[in-house]
């Protein structure tokens, strides 16, 4: 079926169910980003194939919201599809619940899946609806009714994350989240998160594409430890491990009943669990919706886990250094396409130590293409590499100790004014929030406009946030800090961001430069505590493509510090005399006014 067969066979079923508007997240039972292949009913039913988006059907209307990263691949993918594009982010662009709220009538039918819709979207959505004298309707999937080649639920194998990546047993970090319990005076917890429940249990598997988790669930009380996980999954040596741990281990589907036999107060997230597995919490029961222990936990990495993120972060920056440097001769004498090119990246990580995977499909644009910020090239359409412009590459590795990400924009050939420009302010506005030093209790929406201020003055903007978090051997993309609009949580020692702004201009070029930080204690002075980022990644940023007339001294003298530490900590990785010629090159020191269209 086409997309709008599609939607005609998913008309019938609302019908069958008297649903007038049926709204399709991009979820799992587990609220991921990123979801197994079972789990991607939006872009099965509308097309489109970004990591966040909405569709709502009604029986006149169909539509897909998507953010500002995706607008132009939104509108390719559902050319013709039938659907329209709602520009999320827009100010003449309702939200997804004020255009359903525009469209209730009383008496309205409001249907959503159960299993994938959290309990918090649920209840918010719920008070708008009625509101109006409607009805919001949680039900198994109407997609489910009519995607006959849906894909299995994946069977990926588990293995144990070792102490020695892990710095902390899975007994102990149980034992930390029993004593937040008495802390909190609750009785149980239960963990939803996929990351955060391969974090406690110091295990990884393989069930949702680059991301080294399974599908499980995990409820901790004071007593005792449970694992909801299909069991075919574990082989003799993973049941063992399980068993030293104290963590009993159910089958996936048990977890519904045994929570509905728990008792006293329970801990919860509502935005994580869904409105089915919610549903079976007995009445009696006190419901404490609270961020889950584990979630900030693990966001501040211990002194093993950051050591071990440091040396992963070295091998796979010495990687994509040596890979730059091949791609730059590659152009010069063969053809080579997006695709291609992307492919060789991941063979030069493939050849390092405890390499797993990539931690996402890379993002490799040339020209144009990287306009679109989440652009993916393909076998059948990539763009032919040309000694002329710039070239794009966001990209990571997953290790057993570390999880990468990183974007390098390079030029390939002769840069217009314009693209040197572009540039320049992309790196000055990374550099200004790379060197900022903040006061403890800083949140990242109080530090953006550090990278934004230099685009703004030159009335440029991108359309996402400047950064996130990066989980340890798990999600590329993870909370609960960021640096951007919504990210009010404080930042702590220990905790890793991405610092990613860019320039996206339709048609002629995208511009990102992505460096992740780890927050380092600075100093105390006066009883205040004052934070400072430490730069993990170590790649050389593309000198030929600055205009020094846009620095100021401070900012020039941060990019010379840190080419001099890539030259220092790569050095011995470069393969051979051209790689180190290369890097020398690379790191050069920056001169005020080497070059300055600023000034003509």
């Amino acid at each position: 079926m086409n997309a709008k067969d599609k939607v005609i066979a998913l008309r019938k079923e609302m019908a069958k169910e008297k649903i007038d508007i049926y709204i399709v997240n991009t979820a799992d039972p587990h609220q991921s980003e990123y979801v197994s292949d079972h789990f991607r009913e939006r872009a099965w039913l509308s097309g489109f194939t970004g990591s966040q988006g909405t569709v709502v059907v009604t029986k006149d209307h169909a539509l897909l919201w998507a953010d500002g990263r995706y607008y132009i691949q939104a509108e390719k993918e559902i050319k013709d599809s039938g659907f329209t594009l709602m520009k999320l982010g827009r100010k003449d662009v309702p939200k997804v619940n004020e255009w359903i709220s525009r469209y209730l009538q009383k008496g309205t039918r409001v249907g959503v899946n159960e299993e994938v819709f959290s309990q918090s979207n649920f209840e918010e959505l719920n008070e708008l609806v009625k509101a109006k004298g409607a009805s919001l309707i949680a039900l198994p999937s109407l997609l489910g009714r009519i995607w006959k080649d849906r894909p299995a639920l994946p069977s990926g194998p588990l293995f144990e994350h070792e102490i020695r990546f892990t710095g902390q047993t899975a007994k102990e970090k149980i034992g930390v989240v029993r004593k937040e319990l008495l802390e909190d005076e609750a009785d149980a917890t239960i963990i939803v998160g996929l990351d955060d429940v391969a974090w406690l249990y110091n295990f990884r598997g393989a069930d949702v594409p680059h991301n080294p988790v399974a599908l499980a669930f995990a409820i901790v009380s004071l007593e005792e430890a449970v694992l909801f996980i299909e069991q075919n999954k574990l082989d003799e040596k993973m049941q063992n491990y399980f068993a030293e741990q104290n963590i009993l281990v159910r089958d996936y589907d048990e977890v519904s009943d045994y929570i509905s036999k728990l008792e006293g107060r329970l801990l919860v997230q509502k935005s994580r669990i869904s409105t089915k597995l919610y549903q079976s919490i007995p009445e009696k029961a006190e419901v404490l919706d609270k961020k889950s222990y584990v979630t900030m936990n693990k966001a501040r990495l211990n002194e093993v886990e950051l050591a071990c993120q440091r040396k992963s972060y070295l091998r796979d920056s010495a990687a994509i250094t040596r890979y730059l440097f091949w791609l730059k001769d590659k152009v010069k004498t063969s053809r080579i396409n997006e695709y291609e090119a992307a492919l060789k990246l991941r063979e030069f990580r493939s050849a390092g130590e405890n390499f797993l995977d990539e931690s996402f499909t890379s993002i490799s644009a040339y020209g144009p293409n990287a306009a679109m910020m989440h652009y993916t090239a393909s076998k059948d359409n990539s763009a032919i590499l040309e000694e002329k412009s710039f070239y794009l590459i966001d990209s990571g590795g997953q290790y057993l100790d570390g999880t990468t990400d990183i974007t390098r924009t390079i030029a390939l050939g002769e840069l217009t004014e314009e693209e040197i420009t572009d540039y320049t302010l992309t790196l000055k506005g990374h550099v200004n929030l790379a060197a900022a030093v903040f006061l403890e209790g800083t949140s990242g929406l109080q530090l953006e406009g550090l990278a934004r201020q230099a685009l703004w003055k030159h009335h440029l903007d991108y359309k996402c946030g400047t950064g996130h978090a990066v989980g340890y051997v798990l999600g590329v993309h993870e909370g609960p800090q960021g640096i951007s609009k919504g990210s009010t949580l404080p930042l702590e020692e220990g905790m890793i961001v991405t610092n990613e702004p860019g320039v996206y201009k339709e048609g002629k070029h995208g511009i990102r430069i992505e460096n992740v930080h780890a927050v380092v204690f600075d100093g105390e002075a006066m009883g205040d505590r004052f934070f400072r980022f430490d730069t993990l990644s170590l790649v050389p940023f593309e000198n030929e493509a600055i205009d020094p007339g846009l620095l100021n001294e401070e900012e020039i003298a941060w990019i010379n510090d840190y080419h001099r530490e890539v030259y220092e900590e790569l050095i011995d990785y470069m393969v051979s005399d051209e790689e180190k010629e290369a890097l020398e090159y690379a790191c050069a020191p920056l001169r005020k006014y080497a070059m300055s269209y600023s000034e003509n």
